[in-house]
């Protein structure tokens, strides 16, 4: 081999194995000093401040369990936010689960932590677990299926609902919910089906929402003490005076309580009292006699008296509920005091049609019924939520340079409790309301203030003209000229 030729090949055997080495240098540092970019307009995939610093601070692991096919719509937009957030901590520990292709490893995760429902993403920490679902992470857009297309995402909240299933499992305390009975409420022990009233359901979704539950009697006298949240839902029998001296007791010092208050129509055409109507009257609550009617909100199949409603007032608990809907057997109208003495909100309404029928005999007899003026007019409100804040001097304000003071008396009153049965809870935006209600109550709402990040749906449209132009342009044109341009090379040099 001449001497020309041995320093030509050692000079780019030499450059072979530098670009190597810079190759594999580059991947080395690639893998130790890294940085993300999200271009999308809204920062689809960008966590806030706020989740940053939440997720950063956390100093034990939290265990991520996705359950989704990757076909899934919201497939792509979960495993790029939950990348986000194992970049920021190393505590975070993901695992994707294909229900399709592992179908007994789903069954088994399944039963450990309770889990019906596909595309689910469970938190776990320990004994402590949170999952959310599919119709929490997103707001769809419905209007196209009336020309039979598919719903399409408008916003995706999944950060909001990551950031705060991490901090709901991180919380120094678990939330104690009390549920009163002696007074013919459903049971919370057993299920409840459709030939009965419970609420097991509930517990368990409760239970998810990382809160404590258990059944109190209030004929003692008195409220237990670690009692966070007392629960009365759906009496059919009068309170004695010393419950109600319980309850006033307690919600006198900062206690929170939800009641949901059915519509007890007598024979005759009267209303059955619980002594709780007079109760919640001293509390900025009115809590009316009459029955809740909206033609233009009627269920399908069922009687004036079964309405959905999706008019929501501005508060944290109806908080992006916007496009569900809220299904209400029969209701009873609740509406704020005309003067409360704290801050009383509508929390669900009908429409401007909707009013609150007095003549219950008439409707009991199946007689048609119109509004007249015992009645009140619409909007009805269903739901009510109330907020007293503590007089305590040494409570801490945010106009103190502290934190947001969550001391202070809290109620939800609903005028129907059979929203909140094994057989109703399920259906549209009732589970949502409900949870929704009590982490309010029990302080748990987590107001984070990160905002759903809009989705753009880019689409281009072509017409027969613009198609077939690209084609030509395409798998002629551009082929063509690079053939010309090769004949034109080949010509010049060879001349």
């Amino acid at each position: 081999m001449r001497t020309q030729d041995l320093r030509r090949f050692s000079t780019g055997g030499a450059a072979v194995v530098l670009a190597v080495v810079l190759l594999l240098m580059a991947n080395w540092l690639g893998t130790r000093h890294w940085k993300r970019a999200d271009w999308t307009a809204s920062h689809l995939y960008s966590l806030s401040e706020k989740s940053r610093n939440i997720v950063g601070d956390i100093d034990e692991e939290i265990r991520v369990i996705v359950f989704m096919t990757p076909g899934s719509g919201l497939y792509p937009q979960v495993r790029e936010l939950l990348n986000r957030y194992e970049a920021v901590s190393d505590n975070i520990k993901l695992e994707y689960i294909d229900p399709e292709r592992e179908p007994l490893r789903t069954q088994q995760l399944a039963e450990e932590f309770g889990i019906s429902l596909a595309n689910t993403v469970v938190f776990t920490a320990g004994e402590r677990s949170k999952y959310v679902t599919s119709d929490q992470m997103a707001e769809f857009d419905y209007s196209g299926m009336r020309m039979g297309q598919a719903p399409t995402l408008k916003a995706f909240k999944g950060e909001e609902q990551f950031t705060s299933a991490i901090l709901s499992l991180v919380a120094p305390s678990v939330p104690k919910v009390y549920f009163v009975t002696g007074h013919g409420e459903p049971s919370a022990s057993s299920p409840g089906g459709l030939s009965e009233r419970g609420i097991s359901l509930l517990k368990e979704n409760l239970k998810r929402e990382n809160m404590e539950t258990a059944e109190v009697t209030l004929l003692s006298g008195s409220v237990p003490e670690d009692a966070d949240v007392l629960a009365i839902i759906g009496p059919t029998r009068a309170f004695t005076e010393a419950e109600i001296q319980a309850l006033e007791s307690y919600l006198r010092g900062d206690g929170r309580l939800l009641a949901a208050l059915d519509p007890l129509i007598e024979p005759d055409g009267s209303m059955r009292g619980t002594r709780l109507e007079d109760l919640f009257a001293r509390w900025d609550i009115d809590v009316r006699n009459d029955l809740v009617i909206d033609p233009s909100k009627k269920l399908p199949f069922y009687d004036l008296s079964a309405v959905y409603l999706d008019a929501y007032g501005d508060h944290p608990i109806v908080q992006g509920m916007e496009g569900m809907a809220v299904l209400f057997m029969v209701a009873r109208s609740v509406a704020p005091a005309p003067e409360p003495q704290g801050l009383a909100t509508v929390l669900v309404e009908t429409s401007a049609e909707g009013w609150g029928e007095t003549n219950l005999s008439q409707l009991l007899r199946g007689e048609p019924v119109a509004p007249d003026d015992e009645d009140a007019s619409g909007p009805i409100s269903v739901a009510v939520a109330v907020e007293i804040f503590s007089e305590d001097p040494g409570a801490e304000t945010e106009e103190d340079g502290g934190e947001e003071s969550t001391a202070g008396t809290r109620l939800v009153i609903l005028g129907d409790s059979d929203f909140l049965s094994d057989s109703e809870i399920s259906n549209a935006g009732n589970l949502v309301l409900a949870v929704n209600s009590f982490s309010w109550l029990a302080s748990q709402e987590h107001s984070l203030g990160i905002p759903p990040r809009d989705v753009e749906q880019v689409s281009l449209f072509l017409s027969s003209a613009q198609m077939n132009a690209i084609l030509l342009i395409i798998l002629v044109l551009m082929p063509g000229t690079a053939v010309v341009a090769g004949i034109l090379v080949w010509r010049r040099r060879r001349h």
